[in-house]
């Protein structure tokens, strides 16, 4: 029977790459197959031989369930996106809101500022006035 692996093989368990060969019999005429050219039918069970047109269904097969896979990752993928999208509009805005209250903040301690100047001011005008005169 050769090798168990799927799809198409590419070396024998002997370590020989596979070839791919026609089959020249009257059962299978014409039909393609790769095996190990150290193969022979009395050894056929340790060297690798296989169909080519099984190794084919194989592949087409192991190739569906892989697309199938990496259609559900971009889908998963895809929602990961949207949700960090979301995530930074979110952020954005919160950046936005701290920005405008920091900002407000900002005014208030200058207009206090201004005023303890202006309290300063006159302190310090009240005290002179009150030097010069007593």
């Amino acid at each position: 029977m050769g090798d168990r692996r799927r799809g198409i093989p590419t070396t024998c368990r002997c370590g020989e790459a596979v070839r791919m060969g026609t089959s020249r019999t009257a059962k299978n005429p014409g039909r393609l197959f790769h095996s190990c050219p150290n193969g022979s039918d009395e050894d056929r069970w340790y060297h690798t031989f296989k169909w080519t047109d099984e190794s084919m269904v194989e592949e087409i097969e192991d190739l569906k369930l892989k697309v199938k896979n990496v259609e559900e990752d971009s889908i998963s993928l895809q929602k990961s996106f949207n949700a960090c999208e979301s995530e930074v509009e979110t952020l954005q805005m919160e950046t936005r809101v701290c920005e405008a209250v920091v900002e407000k903040e900002l005014q208030e301690c200058k207009m206090e500022l201004r005023s303890l100047k202006n309290m300063i001011g006159c302190v310090v005008v009240m005290m002179l006035v009150y030097f010069f005169l007593f």
